[in-house]
């Protein structure tokens, strides 16, 4: 049997390309943060529409059960109520934050029919510390409101309508 030959100069080369990647992933995140501070880099997480329902469908659903929450899975800071008011599936929606301005996200605004005011009650329904128990009017003014548009039998709701008119104006 051989003896096998040590290799030469193996671990330099791959300690050098090591080296070279790491500078290189660093250049990078200094430049996505440079970019970042001076507001040149647009991040977009998510769909800007909130869309495909079918009108018939949901305007039962809330006609039976009320209007129906959907917490945002992305960030946590868009939850919606969506409601419906009239008889017409292709008419009288709205899209409601979840909750008014700078209150906590375990509170949200919850109806039991369509018609009844809104109250901003904790996750069992009841009146806390954090959820006065406020009332807000079926059609939700005084709270935040995204537009929707039905096409065809489908509703879209645009979440991004507001940051897209702040982004426009500046």
């Amino acid at each position: 049997m051989s003896p096998v030959a040590q290799s030469q100069g193996h671990a330099g080369r791959a300690l050098a390309v090591s080296a070279l990647a790491v500078g290189l992933l660093i250049a990078v995140a200094a430049g996505i943060a440079y970019l970042a501070s001076q507001g040149k880099v647009d991040v977009r997480l998510g769909d800007e529409q909130f869309s495909g329902l079918r009108t018939d469908r949901l305007a039962a659903e809330i006609d039976d059960r009320g209007p129906i929450l959907y917490a945002d899975t992305a960030g946590g800071e868009r939850d919606i109520v969506l409601q419906h008011l009239g008889d017409d599936p292709e008419a009288g929606w709205i899209a409601l934050a979840a909750r008014p301005a700078r209150t906590s996200r375990e509170c949200t605004i919850q109806s039991r029919d369509r018609n009844e005011s809104f109250r901003l009650l904790d996750p069992d329904g009841e009146v806390s510390n954090a959820c006065d128990g406020r009332e807000f009017p079926p059609d939700g003014e005084g709270l935040p409101q995204y537009p929707v548009t039905v096409r065809d039998g489908r509703l879209d709701i645009d979440l991004n309508a507001q940051d897209r008119a702040t982004s426009t104006t500046r």
